[in-house]
């Protein structure tokens, strides 16, 4: 994914929360302090959101870790067939590969690869960053401040957003020839300028009266036919939930869950016979079972909920133990 699409996911991850805080119908697994966790955590990003642009693009702007770290490749093997691990069942990418024609064939991982355990990592520090930070006293020279806190947090979101996306979970090579892979994140990026206001100068979106992401004065009446709305209703029509999904324990469970199934989405947009030269010059969007519209509904639906589940989780984390220490 590009800049202004990671961008604009954290922002849309703190809305799918804030959502869910005003509409308890719509998250009815939270507890009254699970709201408290997520209100909390809603209030801290609108405070520091200016960064967000550049802190969720360090990864790819100055990190560099793009081989091994933004990926875990999938390819299937002769062996038996694997069991895969279960996502949420409101995940597009849970429905759309049930009938996928890998799946029952068995798979290789690329060993070098560790997206979810980037991830993981990254959790842990989130969270330990505001422990150390709550527990110095304000002026500390080891205490982080809130700009290093919402980086880690900015850069967490790129990784988990990353692991939905299908080329980065299929060990093909579409990078090369029609370079479907810089297409496909190309567009969303492209798509997501055509309907925002952008502060180039500034390195920040326009913000509307709730403080997200503000939509192109006139473009409103085009932004409904966009797939950009479709993500919204798509999640408008979720329950929200913070669990990984049945087995998942962790960040690195549930992120590998999630490229599994991108590999799986993969191969259901993207089928076995597809070449690198495929896709040449409109084709590629149409080459599978799934369009490129419905792909880009389910990769960004779920990427948003995925992170707004391990933010919400790893902050709630800290400010279960921040209660404890004032007890």
């Amino acid at each position: 994914m590009k800049q202004l699409t990671h961008a604009w996911l954290a922002f849309m991850a703190i809305k799918r929360l804030e959502d869910a805080v005003f509409s308890p119908e719509l998250s009815p697994g939270l507890t009254p302090d699970d709201y408290e966790y997520a209100d909390s955590l809603i209030n801290w990003f609108k405070s520091n959101k200016d960064g967000v642009i550049r802190g969720a693009w360090y990864p790819d702007s100055l990190i560099k870790d793009n081989a091994n770290s933004h990926v875990l490749k999938f390819k299937p093997s002769g062996g038996a067939a694997k069991k895969f691990k279960q996502l949420p069942k409101t995940y597009l990418s849970h429905e759309y590969v049930k009938n996928s024609p890998i799946r029952s064939k068995g798979f290789e991982v690329d060993e070098e690869d560790n997206l979810p355990n980037r991830c993981e990592s990254l959790t842990h520090s989130v969270v330990d960053h505001l422990k150390v930070q709550e527990s110095e006293e304000k002026g500390s020279a080891v205490s982080p401040t809130d700009n290093q806190v919402a980086l880690w947090l900015f850069m967490l979101s790129h990784y988990v957003a990353d692991a939905h996306v299908p080329l980065h979970c299929d060990a093909r090579q579409f990078s090369n020839g029609a370079d479907i892979h810089g297409k496909m994140e190309g567009e969303w990026d492209k798509e997501i300028r055509e309907y925002y206001r952008v502060d180039k100068r500034n390195e920040r979106f326009f913000y509307d009266p709730r403080g997200y992401p503000l939509i192109k004065p006139g473009k409103d009446h085009e932004y409904e036919s966009s797939y950009l709305k479709k993500v919204e209703d798509e999640l408008s029509k979720r329950k929200f939930s913070e669990l990984f999904g049945t087995g998942n324990n962790n960040v690195y469970d549930f992120t590998n869950a999630i490229c599994q199934h991108s590999y799986l989405l993969s191969y259901c947009f993207l089928p076995e016979q597809c070449k690198p030269d495929n896709g040449k010059p409109k084709d590629w969007k149409f080459l599978g079972a799934l369009s490129f519209q419905e792909l880009s509904v389910a990769v960004l639906a779920d990427a948003i909920d995925s992170i707004a589940r391990v933010w919400f989780r790893a902050w709630r984390r800290y400010a279960k133990w921040e209660k404890d220490q004032r007890q």
